[in-house]
């Protein structure tokens, strides 16, 4: 079954000391969740410190995430952190800009691949989170399709459905496109305020509709959806708190 959880990149303010990291995980523990994705927590902090107050608060994290030049200066403690909290999806995010051609992608897709081998027999899966520049097209391909046309089955697509929808592409159609590709989702959504700007607010609350994203992600086995909101116009964990209640209320359990 489907569950909700929280990428903690939303809190990432509440995440500069042990002691930080340890009461932001106990409120997102009392709010309702169980499930987490972890990124942006200070890198300073030792992976020991993370699974700690992770185990403290009664939450399970069952991925990190962060840019992939980033893991792989980080990746022995990516590592680590994933053997002490049990989890198995390390997350890359983003193609770096020297990449960002239609044989960048070609070459890009051969180092994933080969990163993704690595993982594999550290008994990790790797999946790759796109944002809405990605979506940029090559001979009528988005460098996504190129990068997931090839690599192998067991590389994954870490969908961020605001991006996918922000470039203008179907929620639903991807997702039963890379069906069996995706293990989780981010679910953000946004709003335009009064001076024009965007501005990010709780899931259901701004201008996506979520129904044919919920449609999909239940039709094609999708495990996690986490609730993501990096910035707030009101308290940040009151919205997390309405995030999560409105994908409990659509039929997503935390638990």
């Amino acid at each position: 079954m489907i569950k909700a959880g929280a990428q903690v990149s939303s809190l990432k303010a509440y995440l500069q000391t042990p002691e930080q990291v340890e009461e932001t995980f106990c409120k997102l523990r009392d709010i309702g969740y169980r499930i987490v994705q972890l990124q942006w927590i200070n890198p300073e902090i030792p992976p020991e410190t993370i699974a700690e107050a992770l185990k403290k608060a009664g939450l399970v994290s069952v991925s990190t995430q962060d840019y992939y030049q980033a893991v792989l200066e980080h990746l022995e403690d990516t590592l680590q952190l994933h053997k002490l909290c049990g989890s198995r999806n390390v997350c890359v995010s983003g193609v770096p800009e020297r990449f960002l051609s239609a044989e960048g992608c070609l070459a890009f897709a051969e180092e994933l691949t080969g990163f993704s081998a690595r993982m594999e027999a550290a008994g990790k899966v790797v999946s790759f989170h796109p944002r809405v520049q990605e979506y940029r097209r090559f001979h009528g391909k988005t460098a996504v399709e190129m990068i997931m046309e090839h690599t192998p089955e067991n590389f994954q697509l870490g969908l961020d459905l605001y991006h996918l929808i922000k470039a203008g592409l179907n929620p639903e159609e991807w997702l039963h496109r890379y069906q069996g590709r995706i293990e989780f989702v981010h679910f953000k959504d946004y709003c335009v305020n009064h001076r024009g700007e965007e501005q990010l607010v709780p899931v259901g609350q701004g201008v996506i509709d979520w129904g044919p994203s919920l449609r999909g992600c239940k039709e094609t086995g999708v495990k996690w959806i986490f609730a993501e909101q990096e910035s707030w116009s009101k308290d940040a964990f009151l919205c997390m708190a309405e995030s999560l209640s409105f994908l409990q209320k659509n039929g997503v359990p935390a638990e």
